[in-house]
């Protein structure tokens, strides 16, 4: 059993030196999810849910609440904004991935006080 250990623990080693799969991207962390949102900003087709982005924007209002789809989980998230704080809905944290990809939403779209819905298209022009 020591033997059969020792490999399974050689085995998570090596897939740490390995480049992430985006069908397997890990959203656990706000740098995470600061990834994701690079990952989405450079991605070709950012409305697809199907696509190699692991989180994508379905609406925004700023400094109020976000509505993302973690194509890992395939599950709509909703982060709300409380005093300037995001709080995500699904993980019940402030320091998870879709936190981290709202607060860069947040930093593209400047901090406006209106109100105003925005998908895709608004924020990025795609």
């Amino acid at each position: 059993m020591k033997e059969n250990h020792h490999n399974s623990d050689e085995k998570e080693n090596s897939n740490l030196d390995e480049p992430p799969d985006n069908n397997h991207f890990k959203c656990e962390t706000i740098e995470d999810g600061t990834e994701a949102f690079m990952q989405w900003m450079g991605s070709s087709d950012k409305k697809s849910l199907t696509s190699d982005n692991p989180i994508v924007l379905i609406k925004f209002v700023n400094d109020m609440h976000t509505v993302l789809y973690d194509t890992t989980l395939s599950k709509e998230v909703e982060v709300r904004l409380t005093g300037g704080i995001p709080y995500c809905n699904y993980c019940k944290s402030d320091e998870c991935a879709h936190v981290g990809f709202t607060i860069c939403l947040e930093q593209l779209g400047g901090h406006r006080h209106d109100g105003k819905e925005e998908t895709t298209d608004d924020m990025v022009g795609s």
